[in-house]
């Protein structure tokens, strides 16, 4: 979603927001008016970014604990690249607090779920 079409979004849905807040206002004038449409903007803005979100996590074939894993195993590979540091994969899987097996099996789950180009593909005796 580009930012002059979320834009466009929220501009539209304004009036929605307004009368919205002008109902709450009336039940409660002790709040300002302002202050109730400044919040049920960012109440949808943050319902759009949560829209996506879920869209995102519906797409994806693993669970965010595979995600979260991989994400660890990135950051703890590059912290350690920057030192100049090499880890076995065992030493990897210590370090993330898994056995060697399932940390095998975390990292299977992971590849399998990566795309494949076809362009890259080799075919056998060429």
């Amino acid at each position: 979603m580009t930012a002059s079409y979320r834009e466009e979004l929220i501009l539209s849905h304004m009036p929605q927001v307004r009368v919205l807040a002008r109902r709450l206002h009336r039940r409660c004038p002790q709040v300002e008016l302002d202050d109730l449409i400044s919040t049920g903007t960012i109440g949808f803005i943050h319902r759009i970014r949560g829209a996506m979100l879920d869209y995102l996590r519906h797409i994806d074939p693993l669970p965010r604990s595979v995600r979260r894993f991989q994400k660890q195993r990135d950051l703890l590979i590059a912290q350690f690249s920057t030192a100049g540091e090499i880890l076995s994969e065992a030493r990897i899987a210590q370090a993330l607090g898994v056995s060697s097996r399932k940390y095998v099996m975390l990292l299977q789950m992971i590849t399998a779920a990566e795309p494949i180009s076809i362009f890259e593909s080799t075919v056998a005796g060429s």
